[in-house]
């Protein structure tokens, strides 16, 4: 039983100071969301870019496994989903990087929306998005959001 305790417990230690270091190491980069651009518009779709910045605080470059974002439009004072846009891994190196998510709707979904929106010549969006960076098995999960009201206007 004193051979079992022996080598458990040594083991375990070493096992907390390998987690310990490791967040010790690794830093969180940083997402933001730097602007939502209209991309194009014509009689069936509409396209944004949405720039992301990411600060990489780290002395080496990061993968990020996955990125999504749920894009919604307000309408009256309800969010309503206009589109959802999925990227996989991505490659982040030390400092500032920026990423475009080309996100792409059906103006039937604007229209539904309300001939208000359109006759406005603006609509205003609200994204809002995870980051999934990738460190040794860790995986934290980075929220990003932001709201703007873009011109419709190509």
């Amino acid at each position: 039983m004193k051979l079992f305790y022996a080598i458990l417990l040594p083991g375990v230690l070493i096992a907390l100071t390998f987690l310990c270091g490791c967040s010790a190491i690794f830093k969180e980069p940083t997402v933001i969301v730097e602007s939502i651009d209209l991309a194009y518009i014509n009689a069936t779709d509409l396209g944004l870019d949405i720039t992301l910045k990411i600060h990489n605080p780290n002395f080496f470059g990061v993968m990020f496994q996955k990125i999504t974002a749920d894009v919604s439009y307000l309408k009256g004072k309800d969010w309503n989903p206009l589109s959802h846009v999925e990227t996989k891994d991505i490659d982040i190196t030390i400092g500032e990087s920026t990423i475009i998510l080309p996100v792409t709707a059906k103006n039937a979904d604007l229209i539904r929306a309300g001939f208000q929106i359109l006759a406005s010549g603006e609509v205003t969006v609200q994204v809002e998005g995870i980051a999934e960076p990738s460190f040794f098995g860790f995986v934290p999960k980075i929220p990003f959001s932001q709201t703007r009201t873009i011109p419709l206007k190509s």
